[in-house]
């Protein structure tokens, strides 16, 4: 991996960027994502969704989150209007990385079309390319980006079918907590920041979803990250504004 970061500042192609992606897709999001997926094919498996089902949830949705509230929702008999809507919810996260992503790739005329590749946009491969993109050049950041996400996105499916062909010999416990590697990955990725906000609000949402979740259980996430992520926000931005005027 090491290597792959040194060459970071020095590639100056398109192809070279994406190649560059797709080996560092390999080493760091690409297994977790695979892990992911492997429990979401068991979970399939246990719901009773055919092989194919799951495949395709996991080659046409790609996001794991709303792919378990969509199995989920859908083992319950839930109306298809407030599965869309659930699943919606859960996938508003990739409106704020698409938006803080994109800006920071130049466009250019010969570039594939940006709007097919918002597909590729998962939690880890995104959390890679806003830690490598401002050691590259502009211009060839977008090539990483789809070095990275073609590598996740084409071992989506992959995994999903081994992850229901070996829940039939292997115990639940061992394959569904693997669903849980790709927020764990993602989560840790920020502990390496610099900024304190981005800690403080990883430690303080971590200890709030546990609390609340006690007491609201079905309200906890929107209550530790919209309500106390906010409070933490205002409260660094009210601390930074008092440094400033002092």
């Amino acid at each position: 991996m090491d290597r792959i970061l040194n060459q970071l500042e020095t590639v100056d192609t398109f192809s070279g960027a994406m190649k560059l992606g797709f080996k560092a897709g390999l080493y760091g999001p690409a297994p977790v994502l695979l892990a992911g997926m492997i429990g979401f094919g068991a979970m399939s498996h246990g719901i009773g969704l055919s092989v194919m089902q799951a495949m395709a949830i996991s080659f046409f949705m790609y996001a794991l989150p709303g792919q378990i509230v969509f199995i989920e929702m859908m083992s319950m008999g839930v109306s298809a209007s407030a599965i869309a809507i659930a699943v919606a919810l859960t996938s508003t996260r990739f409106l704020t990385m698409v938006l803080t992503l994109f800006p920071q790739i130049p466009k250019t005329s010969k570039e594939p079309s940006r709007l097919l590749s918002v597909h590729l946009v998962a939690m880890s491969s995104w959390a890679f390319c806003m830690r490598d993109f401002p050691k590259m050049k502009s211009e060839v950041r977008y090539g990483y980006f789809l070095g990275i996400g073609l590598i996740c996105w084409l071992l989506a499916a992959p995994g999903t079918i081994f992850g229901y062909i070996v829940s039939e010999y292997v115990p639940i416990w061992i394959t569904l907590p693997l669903l849980f590697v790709n927020p764990l990955f993602f989560l840790l990725t920020f502990t390496e920041v610099v900024i304190p906000l981005n800690k403080r609000a990883i430690i303080v949402g971590g200890i709030a979803g546990a609390i609340f979740y006690q007491i609201f259980p079905e309200h906890a996430l929107l209550i530790s990250g919209l309500g106390i992520g906010s409070l933490v926000y205002l409260w660094d931005y009210f601390q930074r504004r008092k440094k400033r005027s002092s």
